[in-house]
């Protein structure tokens, strides 16, 4: 398994492999394809599966994620009794798999911006709290000898506010993120 960038990130290859240089010439030979697909003016689209055969092995790159790939190689003598069928079967599977995989990444991010979430409605709550707090401060700050403490109280609430504010989108853009990722779980679409 490898990202665009040919960072190899789990392989079962032995280690008189050099695995860096086979991620890095992978991903090289990825860009090769879209640079063809554009010198011919196809339409460049986001690939799913790549397959190439020589006599001796066959290669099938498939796309996992936005960002990383998966390349199983088949020597010949382990795939002889094995029909077209059965490796369209097996793709197949591994597709499914891959999406599988995708939907429990999302499912996680959604977590994780629902945890989000929570922390920052109790920082809001909390900010408000001390507004409140602060608004009864200034009310017994009436003194004209207490003209400094009343100032400093101000400019924490002025902070407090704003910083409220900045929660409250914060608060927002992580609800709508949460929305558009069960859109996406529900479609069954790829993110």
């Amino acid at each position: 398994m490898f990202y665009n960038n040919g960072t190899v990130f789990q392989t079962t290859f032995e280690q008189e492999i050099n695995v860096p240089k086979l991620g890095e010439n992978l991903a090289e030979f990825l860009n090769h394809i879209k640079n063809v697909y554009n010198i011919c003016n196809f339409k460049s689209e986001v690939y799913k599966k790549l397959i190439f055969e020589t006599d001796e092995i066959s290669v099938i790159i498939l796309k996992l994620g936005e960002d990383s790939n998966i390349a199983l190689f088949f020597k010949k003598e382990e795939v002889k009794d094995i029909k077209l069928s059965s490796i369209r079967r097996y793709l197949t599977r591994i597709e499914e798999l891959i999406d599988m995989d995708e939907k429990e990444i999302i499912l996680q991010e959604i977590l994780n911006k629902e945890e989000q979430l929570k922390k920052t409605q109790e920082l809001l709550q909390s900010n408000q709290q001390s507004i409140q707090n602060l608004d009864e401060e200034l009310k017994n700050l009436g003194s004209s000898e207490l003209q400094e403490e009343y100032k400093r109280v101000e400019r924490e609430i002025n902070f407090l506010e704003e910083d409220c504010i900045k929660l409250r989108k914060e608060i927002t853009n992580t609800n709508e993120e949460i929305l558009r990722l069960k859109e996406i779980i529900e479609r069954g679409k790829n993110p």
